[in-house]
């Protein structure tokens, strides 16, 4: 079966088409086969400019981070055909778009570990054929589950061959703590020194960065010492984001570090990376999203909107200079 010919219902669209919008979309006829699928901006820019369709690479997560809504369940992977319907879907809501669109990001990270379905390989290798875009970008964030090595060397492939400079690696580190890293990724996981090694073979110099990722919790720890003896500036970048607002986050007792009174205890590792000659992103993102509930680690099928409320962005003028947005 095609992906053009794939069963699929669409459930429910919900969220502000000027920032993000998330879908239900169920397949093989069962609510246990439901994904996430985002079609998003980068406001301001116009989606001519910036184009994020992010899909789901599996039905719920394995993984069970404890501040994720996605983790409630796990009913298995989606095929390439159900893959990659996700990608037509956001693609027929606006006819005639991407093939005039300066970048358009397909990230496998809604819901999910993309390593732990190997229909995710193949969809990136059908994905240029589907998506007729000059400025298509393929992105994958990931925990780096122990055992999926094969996976990742097939990753790497693939990237040298489609993607050469148009793929954003993502690594889920969480903490620089090795310890507190098996609380908040709690499935056998690549140390530290494996993520270096990968990243390291992973880049090349036309390439985006390999992004660490460290959505901060409160009392978890990120020691700069940490990164910069273990990673190369040229080939790693280091993003932080908040803990975002999920249901799971706040049974579990996380509390966020940036977007807090909190966040100004991250100024000086900012400083002292920048300074190390590491790029160094702070992603707040648009406050909106945490309504809309496109945000990393939120479920719109926990519908909780009202519970969050819109929340304020606290910014210190020490992270300033480093704010994407």
């Amino acid at each position: 079966m095609s992906e053009e010919n794939v069963g699929m219902d669409t459930l429910k669209v919900d969220g502000d088409p000027e920032v993000a919008e998330v879908a239900l979309l169920r397949f093989r006829g069962e609510d246990r086969y439901t994904v996430e699928t985002v079609d998003g901006l980068t406001p301001p820019l116009a989606r001519s400019q910036k184009w994020i369709i992010n899909i789901s690479t599996q039905f719920g997560c394995p993984v069970g981070c404890p501040f994720c809504d996605a983790a409630m369940d796990y009913a298995g992977n989606p095929s390439v055909d159900e893959l990659l319907a996700q990608v037509r879907w956001a693609l027929a809501r606006h006819p005639g778009v991407a093939e005039d669109c300066a970048k358009l990001k397909v990230h496998f990270a809604r819901m999910g570990e993309p390593s732990l379905n190997d229909a995710v390989l193949e969809a990136m290798d059908r994905l240029p054929a589907l998506v007729a875009s000059p400025g298509l970008w393929a992105c994958v964030a990931t925990v780096a589950p122990r055992g999926r090595d094969s996976w990742f060397d097939q990753l790497l492939e693939i990237k040298e061959r489609l993607y050469r400079g148009r793929f954003q690696l993502q690594f889920s580190v969480q903490s620089t703590d090795e310890t507190k890293r098996e609380e908040l990724i709690p499935m056998s996981h690549w140390r530290l020194e494996q993520l270096a090694d990968f990243g390291r073979r992973f880049f090349k110099s036309d390439d985006r960065k390999v992004i660490l990722n460290f959505a901060l919790a409160q009392d978890v720890p990120f020691d700069p010492a940490v990164i910069e003896r273990m990673f190369d500036p040229d080939s790693f970048a280091v993003k932080l984001t908040p803990v975002n607002p999920t249901a799971a986050a706040k049974e579990n007792g996380f509390e966020t570090v940036l977007r807090s009174e909190r966040d100004e205890i991250l100024s000086d590792a900012c400083q002292r990376l920048a300074q190390g000659n590491y790029d160094v992103i702070v992603s707040i993102g648009d406050e909106q999203e945490d309504w809309i509930g496109s945000n990393c680690g939120q479920a719109l099928r926990v519908d909780r909107q009202q519970e969050h409320g819109r929340k304020e962005k606290v910014v210190t003028e020490a992270l300033n200079p480093f704010l994407v947005g």
